[in-house]
């Protein structure tokens, strides 16, 4: 299913309604430690409690763009809130997971922050004749003064996490060594690896061994119509529903449905792999998108991808929970 306009807008504007949140969490610290002052004290804790609110009804709009924006781009699958991290390289996907995980801790701490802010508002502000707030204040210690040490420390975590959220981003925008390394060495394995442009074997499942003597429906697959092909090595180990062993390899082929039974026009191949030293690999082939299905697949008539690429992120998810498997 296509993304709508309007997700389509908020999703692509995240990198902007992210700075809009941060800057007044930013501001938040210090209208807070002014509060601590005799001085205009009623109208600072006001201040903060404003500038509090403000700043985490933005990370709301900031946490759910960037959930929107890294499902288009395919970092994170369509049901989870989170990239998976198949191996180490996959470098990009672990400064993300990082990255959702700060901002997110911020978000809490905010709304914590914002609680207690407008307790302290609402209860030694809001209900004082005029002129009695500054007699109210100056008989309170320092430290409970205006907004109260709790909140200003809230307020300062707050902070530090959507600082060090945002410095991820930058990472993941402009990159740095580590990036640059790994994107490096995948262009570099892209290379020198003979099956990078063409999905030789999947392309031979005729000649391993079927699993299953007719086609079958997968509603894990798109709702297709699938049919098994398993390497010698492995053939055993997937009728018994085993994990294959290292070296094997399974391709599913899949067929469009027509008036409930399978056609002949076909669908793509799904395959998986497990490698010598024990990971599994997956990959997706589909030699001819349909047009209509095409803007799904960032507007491509055709398709292949191999892990680690992070469009694989749902079968991973799905196998390591032990769906999907046929």
């Amino acid at each position: 299913m296509t993304a709508s306009p309007l997700l389509e807008f908020i999703a692509r504007e995240h990198p902007a309604f992210v700075h809009v949140p941060l800057g007044l969490v930013a501001a938040l610290p210090l209208a807070m430690l002014a509060s601590f002052s005799r001085k205009n004290a009623k109208m600072l804790v006001a201040t903060s409690f404003f500038i509090a609110i403000l700043g985490w009804l933005g990370s709301t709009v900031a946490l759910f763009s960037g959930l929107i924006w890294g499902r288009q781009i395919n970092l994170i699958a369509p049901s989870a809130y989170l990239p998976v991290v198949a191996n180490e390289k996959q470098v990009l996907q672990r400064i993300l997971q990082i990255h959702i995980m700060a901002a997110f801790a911020g978000f809490l701490v905010g709304g914590l922050c914002v609680f207690l802010l407008w307790r302290i508002w609402r209860r030694d502000y809001r209900q004082l004749p005029e002129g009695m707030e500054h007699r109210h204040h100056a008989g309170r210690r320092f430290w409970e003064r205006g907004v109260g040490a709790p909140a200003l420390l809230l307020s300062v975590i707050w902070l530090g996490s959507w600082g060090f959220s945002g410095k991820l981003g930058g990472i993941m925008v402009f990159g740095n060594e580590e990036t640059n390394k790994a994107a490096a060495e995948a262009e570099k394995a892209k290379r020198n690896d003979a099956e990078a442009e063409l999905p030789i074997r999947a392309l031979d499942y005729a000649s391993l061994e079927p699993a299953e003597n007719a086609p079958a429906r997968s509603k894990a697959h798109g709702d297709r119509w699938r049919r098994v092909w398993v390497s010698a090595s492995g053939i055993d180990a997937y009728k018994a529903g085993k994990a294959l062993p290292p070296g094997a390899y399974a391709v599913m082929s899949t067929f469009t449905d027509e008036k409930g039974k399978p056609s002949t026009e076909p669908g793509p191949l799904y395959m998986k792999e497990t490698k010598a030293d024990g990971t599994t690999a997956f990959a997706f082939y589909w030699g001819r998108v349909p047009t209509d299905l095409q803007k799904e697949f960032g507007n491509q008539d055709s398709v292949y991808w191999r892990s680690p690429d992070p469009k694989l992120a749902t079968c991973l998810g799905c196998h390591e929970k032990g769906g999907a498997s046929k």
